[in-house]
């Protein structure tokens, strides 16, 4: 799973508004293969909190939605992965 670093680096140019961590986690689930919240959290540096709470707005407002299951490969447990709604 990688995620573009120059979207990375727009991301750390607008700072840390709810709306440019909503639009660097949405296209991170674009580019990222099954990314689950903590994939999210990895890869973005966002805190899980504001992830968490960034997925349910963008699910709330049909955006992504949750794809499916699958085994965190770090914490073994079952956690939802996120798609986006073409």
């Amino acid at each position: 799973m990688t995620v573009d670093v120059l979207s990375l680096e727009a991301y750390a140019s607008l700072g840390s508004t709810k709306e440019a961590q909503a639009q660097i986690i949405l296209d991170t689930i674009r580019k990222a293969r099954h990314p689950s919240s903590a994939d999210i959290e990895r890869l973005t540096k966002i805190k899980r909190t504001s992830v968490t709470a960034r997925l349910k707005k963008l699910e709330d407002d049909g955006l992504i939605y949750k794809a499916g299951t699958k085994k965190d490969p770090f914490t073994h447990k079952t956690v939802n992965w996120y798609g986006v709604i073409a």
